[in-house]
């Protein structure tokens, strides 16, 4: 007993103790038993649900939209009829030596290259019409049998970068005709859709409001470059 008018407290003896503990360890365990069972049970009842009713796959054909197709972006063919085949690089590949080089031309860095049929790489040279039409024909064989349309983003007028032969309009609808040809050819059995490029107007990056002269010229010459693209409905628009 303690003292002070504090409540006593009597606590039972180690013997007493050990029943109470031996029945909880019986308990503790048992529920531990049930548990794991329990939960046996439930991996057991999702594992039959799986066999019994597979879940759809994200990449089955059901699961697809309707309306899935394939379409090819082309732009910037940047056709150069005046492509010369073993020009220098530093005449825009329009010129055979010898022939005078720019004030800032650097053989150092140049090398003297000569081009190829198909064209030189890292050179401010645009493409021979042997490359455009190499690609149409790749195109035609590879992708045209998986396409349901293009989409065709203009640039296909030359840079007007060589001052011995400034780019004339002429020279622009020239290249359009030769890169909307191509195109019919490698991939006449889809719409192909063509649009106006900065490269594809004179002067260069200036497309003349509509209804101006220049902006009628202009649409009118590349209506007929691309006309066997467009249809007859919408040719007059």
């Amino acid at each position: 007993m303690k003292e002070y008018g504090e409540t006593a407290q009597l606590l039972p003896s180690a013997d007493a103790r050990r029943p109470a503990e031996s029945n909880r360890r019986i308990y503790t365990a048992s529920r531990r038993r049930v548990c794991t069972a329990a939960a046996l049970l439930a991996l057991a009842a999702v594992a039959a649900l799986l066999v019994l009713v597979p879940l759809p796959l994200a990449s089955s054909a059901s699961a697809r939209p309707a309306r899935v197709g394939r379409f090819l972006h082309i732009t910037d063919l940047h056709v150069d009829p005046a492509y010369l085949e073993g020009a220098t690089t530093y005449s825009q590949c329009h010129r055979r030596p010898p022939h005078i080089a720019p004030p800032d031309y650097d053989p150092a860095k140049d090398g003297h290259r000569r081009t190829g049929r198909f064209g030189i790489p890292q050179a401010k040279c645009d493409s021979p019409v042997a490359l455009v039409n190499a690609t149409a024909e790749h195109l035609r064989r590879e992708w045209a049998p998986r396409l349901d349309f293009a989409v065709w983003t203009g640039d296909s007028g030359r840079h007007d970068g060589d001052a011995e032969q400034p780019r004339t309009f002429a020279q622009i609808v020239e290249g359009n005709v030769i890169a909307a040809g191509a195109l019919q050819r490698a991939l006449g059995g889809i719409p192909i859709v063509p649009n106006i490029g900065n490269n594809d107007i004179s002067p260069h990056n200036e497309l003349a409001a509509p209804g101006h002269k220049r902006a009628r010229m202009t649409f009118k010459a590349l209506a007929k470059a691309w006309r066997p693209l467009i249809p007859d409905a919408q040719l007059a628009t």
